[in-house]
């Protein structure tokens, strides 16, 4: 049921997602790296389950997730229960054909989300881009959403997705997140440098041990596996091991 096996198997994750009221957060560090690898692992595997969807996009507009997932072999259109809303511009888009037009566009629009998530109990709610709103709204307010958020999935039954690109720009607000979320997934650029096989190593801890493993209280050693990014799918693998088409 889970899209990717392998990554799934690591993390412990039996249907391929976190359970029910958890909030997983996701970053990339580095060129190359892209925390939103993972969108079409989490938008799949919820779609499996006959959960819904709701995919909030800061960085980019709906066609850009159906052409990801038209490669895959998932045609988002004929889902009734993936719901696209646009972060990312303060235009309009209700002339868009029906396949391509968000539920919803944020903007101001705040208590309007908010009760619409609320009408979706069971859903994974993906935060794609939440750095974006730092830029627009500050930090405080982007850390506010982020947790009303959460409160809603929680009491609904849900999952939380964010992705946030990490940099000197948002080291405070990844900081805040991890501190708040259960499971923290961090891509990166391979330690030894580029490899043509090998498209950056993912390291995998529940997000408390991470915090102590920042702050040097605890010896652990979060999970790793390396990750190849192909035209229609990821393969991950542990280091060392050839790829597994997942």
């Amino acid at each position: 049921m889970a899209t990717y096996k392998t990554l799934s198997s690591s993390l412990n994750w039996p249907t391929g997602l976190g359970n029910t009221g958890t909030t997983t957060l996701v970053t990339s560090s580095g060129l190359g790296s892209d925390c939103g690898t993972l969108v079409p692992h989490f938008v799949n595997t919820t779609l499996a389950l006959e959960h819904p969807v709701v995919l909030l996009s800061f960085t980019q507009t709906y066609n850009h997730y159906l052409h990801i997932m038209r490669k895959m072999g998932v045609n988002l259109s004929k889902h009734s229960g993936m719901h696209f809303v646009n972060g990312l511009t303060q235009s309009d888009l209700s002339s868009l054909p029906a396949a391509t037009r968000p539920a919803l566009t944020l903007h101001n629009r705040w208590p309007e989300f908010f009760q619409y998530l609320s009408e979706l109990p069971g859903c994974t709610l993906i935060l794609d881009g939440l750095c974006s709103l730092v830029d627009t709204q500050g930090l405080d307010e982007a850390v506010w959403f982020f947790e009303a958020c959460q409160r809603i999935v929680e009491q609904t039954g849900g999952r939380l997705v964010v992705n946030v690109y990490l940099d000197e720009w948002t080291e405070q607000l990844v900081r805040r997140l991890i501190r708040r979320a259960h499971y923290y997934l961090a891509f990166e650029v391979l330690g030894s440098g580029t490899a043509a096989e090998v498209s950056g190593q993912l390291k995998a801890a529940p997000a408390h041990l991470y915090c102590q493993i920042s702050a040097r209280e605890k010896e652990f050693k979060p999970a790793m596996l390396h990750y190849k990014v192909s035209d229609a799918t990821v393969q991950f693998f542990s280091p060392g091991q050839s790829r597994i088409v997942l």
